[in-house]
């Protein structure tokens, strides 16, 4: 008897494929502004298979040589299986589609960008108050700061500049994030020296959700630099401070560090990220999640624009992940 049940719970937790070869795809959707997010989740060998593509108002998924299963999880709307390969979603019309993947678990993920407000309309059912309370966004603002500047260059080798190299990355990043329905500010928009207290103080000043510092360090990898905090302040004192830092938002940092530390790992692999505290740093008086991203050197990485947009897209991708860990 007790290995009955020990096989029914076995055979309970293999969601992914079936025994005849047919993969399972749990489906959900969340509605932002500007956009509608379509996530598409499974195991690894269908999700890689993944093409989308547009077929006029449809928004065409196929997986070649590939069947497959759905499980609908909060999806309200309307799609087709047009063959046991191909599924097509129907959101009305849209202007743009941008779509990426994401690992543990395995997701293809797409963000549909709609037209005019009115035009078209999404066929989506009402929701109730509870759903719309949870699409609410997780990040509304992001300030990135971009290190150095101006006559600090940070690093320099090979031709390449720290103080240029992170700012473009940071620009490309905030693109990003300004095509979605958040918003980024740069502590440096341009080749200019700021003091950390002057970035902290821009930074509070936005009272952002994430903040997000970028350097160029000397090892071969990426690695995430956590705050600490040193010293403890009463109850009654902390209302009262002008400044709190981190002692209200670690557990929110703690949130950011596990998003970017998957994204990385999604991207560039396990061996590419390590973890470090940094207590006394920057990240000390900002008061959201923060933390210091310290990218690869300019002996182990050519920092040509493939590459910088390849690590936006990736810092984008966490934050991503940073919206679903605070969804659930």
């Amino acid at each position: 008897m007790k290995k009955t049940v020990l096989l029914l719970i076995f055979l309970l937790f293999l969601p992914s494929v079936t025994n005849s070869g047919i993969y399972f795809l749990k489906l959900r959707t969340s509605q932002h502004p500007g956009f509608l997010r379509i996530v598409l989740e499974g195991h690894e060998s269908i999700i890689s298979k993944g093409h989308v593509y547009q077929r006029g108002r449809n928004i065409v998924v196929a997986f070649p040589d590939t069947g497959f299963s759905i499980q609908t999880e909060k999806f309200a709307l309307a799609y087709r299986k047009e063959d046991r390969e191909t599924i097509i979603f129907s959101p009305g019309d849209f202007r743009g589609l941008k779509v990426f993947t994401l690992k543990h678990p395995d997701r293809l993920v797409i963000d549909v960008y709609m037209k005019e407000k009115g035009k078209g309309a999404l066929p989506f059912l009402t929701p109730t108050e509870k759903e719309r309370q949870n699409d609410l966004p997780a990040i509304e603002t992001v300030v990135i700061d971009p290190g150095h500047g101006g006559y600090e260059n940070g690093l320099v080798k090979n031709g390449y500049k720290e103080k240029n190299a992170v700012l473009d990355i940071a620009k490309k990043l905030g693109a990003l994030i300004n095509n979605d329905r958040s918003r980024s500010f740069l502590t440096r928009g341009s080749d200019r020296f700021m003091t950390l207290s002057e970035r902290v103080k821009y930074a509070n000043s936005k009272e952002p959700d994430v903040f997000i510092s970028l350097h160029v360090g000397n090892h071969s990898g990426i690695t995430i630099y956590v705050p600490v905090i040193t010293e403890y302040v009463s109850d009654i004192v902390r209302p009262h401070l002008a400044n709190r830092g981190q002692a209200d938002y670690m557990e929110k940092t703690a949130a950011l560090l596990q998003a970017m530390k998957e994204a990385v790992i999604s991207g560039f692999g396990d061996d590419m990220v390590s973890i470090r505290p940094l207590p006394y740093s920057i990240l000390s008086k900002i008061e959201a999640a923060a933390l210091i991203i310290e990218l690869p050197s300019f002996e182990d990485a050519y920092y040509i624009e493939e590459l910088k947009a390849e690590i936006a897209d990736t810092l984008y991708k966490g934050l991503y992940i940073y919206e679903e860990i605070k969804a659930n």
